[in-house]
């Protein structure tokens, strides 16, 4: 049931990126100016600009693939702590990861926001969803290193670096969109 849904906000994602573009095509400055400084160059090229959508994408449609991406890899990392959970057999990092599945759940839920957000140009509202987000990954991440006990490394510790990258990739794209004076 969990896999239908993921499936079905993906695809709803899809849609919504689909319909948002106005046509024009990114040439390569366009996605550097995103990607540039940024805090991994490979890894937004790897994710924002080599994905097929963003080669017909304006700024604006940039910030929505960045949004969405982040949206499909945090899926996808809830789904691999769903497997971790019945996996291993350390109650204490069971217990951690069920905690850290609960913030992820929730990280998704801002990041979808942010996507309607940003669809409808509300672009600090927009920020206001990816900080929540990005903060309930860092509450996660935080839970390995400070809980009472052993402190085992987080079996998703690269997952929440990478949502990290993503969150700072969407704010360059999204402040890249807001009317300067």
């Amino acid at each position: 049931m969990g896999s239908f849904k993921s499936l079905s906000c993906m695809a709803i994602i899809f849609l919504l990126i689909s319909y948002s573009f106005n046509g024009c095509i990114a040439d390569p400055a366009l996605i550097d100016s995103i990607c540039k400084p940024s805090e991994d160059y490979a890894f937004c090229i790897s994710r924002v600009g080599n994905d097929p959508r963003a080669a017909t994408a304006d700024l604006h449609g940039l910030a929505l693939i960045s949004i969405s991406v982040t949206a499909i890899y945090i899926q996808e990392t809830l789904d691999k702590i769903y497997e971790l959970i019945h996996e291993l057999k350390d109650p204490v990092t069971q217990s951690r990861l069920t905690l850290c599945q609960s913030d992820y759940n929730e990280a998704l839920s801002n990041f979808q926001s942010s996507f309607t957000t940003t669809s409808r140009d509300s672009f600090f509202e927009a920020i206001d969803f990816v900080r929540i987000g990005t903060n309930k990954v860092m509450d996660c991440h935080n839970r390995f290193m400070t809980s009472p006990g052993p402190v085992p490394t987080s079996p998703i510790a690269e997952d929440d670096t990478n949502v990290f990258k993503f969150s700072g990739i969407i704010m360059i794209a999204i402040d890249k969109n807001i009317p300067k004076k």
